[in-house]
């Protein structure tokens, strides 16, 4: 087992919060190939001097190890829809490093869904590293679906390179997996770039979720609105870090990050550290963590309407969730996706 400090904060607290880094712990790598056949490796040099993933490390095994790699790309005044890529882990393939690239060029539009599962006894991991490069005026629409199994510990990586007028909007749902460990950033560097995540989470049983949101702006009137919602129930241990930093010369920029957690249990642990640095004058930042449990009242009121306490309980976070699922607009995926939510809830 290989241990390796990740999900740093740019900015350090108080060390004895112990939130300014996180221990991710890889196993020893069984070298073999994934069952998916993988595309041509592409290179995108804007990520070169980008410091991105859950740690050096791990970007380094990603290369020396992947197993699967993916390029995506809508050309210049295209849309490109693809179909949804199934990643599954399973007794017989038990490690995935897995790199995926995806280029929307000038006004186009790129949209892409990333479904993740595992199933099986034996323990298992996966390494995920997912960038964008967005081009003038383009969209990019990314949506992740992370349902892994007790026994998978997951890392995912996402990093965001958009010029002026590019706008992203990234959606991840996590919903399994006995540890997770992500690390979103994004590099806001054009004018009017944007970037919009809204995105769930679901940690239950003894699950450890650490997660990590660095959004920089560079670019001059650039957006970003971040929200992530989120439940924790049973003896989960959830560890939300997000950064909203705006860069010298992102003037007239705006920026939001939000994260709210609903806490099933007192057993359960939920720390949340919002930043938010500034190195202009003329920008606007906000942010927000709260966590607490169900309202009495709201949960007395939907059981007056007949409901059980575990659906009157299921019915409030799907209120949470719904923004996020919703706009998948893949039925089949929205299904699943409630099911799973709902019977853990009742769990």
């Amino acid at each position: 087992m290989n241990k390796f400090l990740g999900n740093s904060l740019t900015f350090k607290t108080f060390s004895f919060l112990k939130v300014n880094d996180t221990e991710v712990f890889v196993p020893e790598i069984e070298k073999k190939d994934f069952s998916l056949e993988s595309d041509t490796k592409r290179e995108l040099n804007e990520f070169n001097n980008m410091v991105y993933g859950v740690s050096k490390e791990i970007v380094e095994y990603n290369e020396k190890f992947e197993n699967l790699y993916r390029f995506y790309e809508s050309k210049e005044e295209d849309k490109k829809d693809y179909k949804t890529l199934e990643l599954k882990l399973d007794d017989e393939e038990t490690q995935l490093f897995d790199n995926h690239d995806l280029v929307a060029e000038k006004n186009s539009h790129l949209r892409l869904i990333l479904d993740y599962t595992s199933k099986g006894d034996e323990a298992k991991f996966r390494s995920s590293i997912i960038r964008i490069f967005a081009h003038e005026n383009s969209e990019v629409d990314l949506f992740v679906i992370q349902r892994d199994a007790d026994t998978t510990t997951t890392l995912e990586s996402i990093a965001i390179y958009a010029k002026d007028n590019a706008k992203v909007r990234v959606h991840q749902y996590e919903l399994g997996a006995g540890k997770l460990y992500a690390n979103f950033q994004a590099d806001l560097v054009g004018k009017h770039s944007s970037l919009e995540v809204d995105s769930i989470y679901f940690g239950y049983k003894e699950h450890e979720l650490n997660m990590i949101y660095n959004i920089f702006h560079y670019g001059k009137e650039s957006f970003s609105d971040v929200i992530v919602n989120g439940a924790l129930k049973d003896n989960a241990y959830k560890n939300f870090k997000s950064n909203l930093d705006f860069k010298e010369g992102s003037s007239a920029s705006k920026g939001s990050e939000e994260e709210y957690t609903v806490l099933l249990d007192d057993s359960v642990t939920a720390l949340s550290v919002p930043l938010l640095l500034c190195h202009e004058d003329d920008v606007e930042g906000n942010h927000a963590a709260s966590a607490g449990k169900i309202d009495q009242d709201l949960l007395f009121y939907i059981m007056s309407r007949g409901f059980s306490e575990k659906e009157a309980e299921a019915l409030i976070i799907e209120s949470k969730f719904s923004s996020a699922i919703d706009k998948l607009s893949d039925s089949k995926k929205e299904e699943e996706i409630w099911e799973m939510v709902h019977e853990t809830v009742k769990f």
